[in-house]
Order: structure tokens, then sequence, then C-alpha cells
């Protein structure tokens, strides 16, 4: 018998207090995306999300607050996160990890001038 393995990422939305924009990382060729990975083996889901975010952003001692699953369109299951954040808050981009972070109105998702196809659906709904 053969047994496959479900990939499992962690992803977190953090948007600015007021809601109105959301902090995506770029992936390169594979465009933006929400910060986050992966989980390591024996780590909790909280655990990976936590030091994804130290890993791409220089992010520690964020509040987080675990909010629903999904699965990505390449099969994985994505545990989704929010958080609130600063958008003064100093970023420490990793670019071994990923090309760039910005800041993006959540109106430019929802109107499509802004494409994060794999995570729109879960920037709209969970905005604060």
């Amino acid at each position: 018998m053969t047994r496959h393995l479900l990939r499992v990422s962690c992803k977190c939305a953090l948007y600015t207090p007021d809601g109105k924009k959301v902090l995506l990382v770029e992936y390169g060729a594979h465009g933006f995306g929400l910060p986050g990975g992966h989980l390591d083996p024996d780590e909790t889901p909280d655990q990976a999300m936590e030091r994804e975010l130290s890993e791409e952003l220089g992010l520690s001692g964020i509040e987080l607050q675990r909010k629903d699953f999904f699965f990505h369109p390449n099969g994985k299951l994505v545990l989704g996160f929010t958080a609130r954040l600063e958008e003064s808050t100093p970023l420490v981009v990793q670019l071994d990890e990923i090309s760039g972070a910005v800041w993006v109105g959540v109106d430019q998702i929802a109107s499509g001038a802004v494409e994060a196809p794999s995570y729109k659906d879960f920037i709209l709904s969970h905005q604060p």
C-alpha cells in the first residue's frame, strides 16, 4: 500500500490596524502571496508561523490568530493566520527566502488591480 502525505503550510495575512492594507510577499516568478511556509517535523502550526515570520521578515512577538484552513491550488493544506501590524514596523526581508514585501490596499486585491490569486479569498474574508 502506498501512503500519501499531505503537505501542510501556514500563511499569515498581516493587516494594518485599520484593516485597509495587507502585507504581501513576493516569491519571484511565483508572484505575490502571504508570508509563511511548510511545517517542519514535530513543529506545531503556531511554531511554524512564528518561525516563518522571523525567517522571511525578521518579525517576532506578533499576536497571531488562527483563522481558517484551505487547499492551495497545488494541493497542499494551508492553515491561515491573521495578525495586525503597524505599517511602520521595520521589516528585515530575507532575500534568500522571498524577493520582497509590500503593503497593498485590500481594495486593490478585491478589484483585481493587485493579484494574489491563491490567497485572495482568505485575505478578503478575514479582513478586520
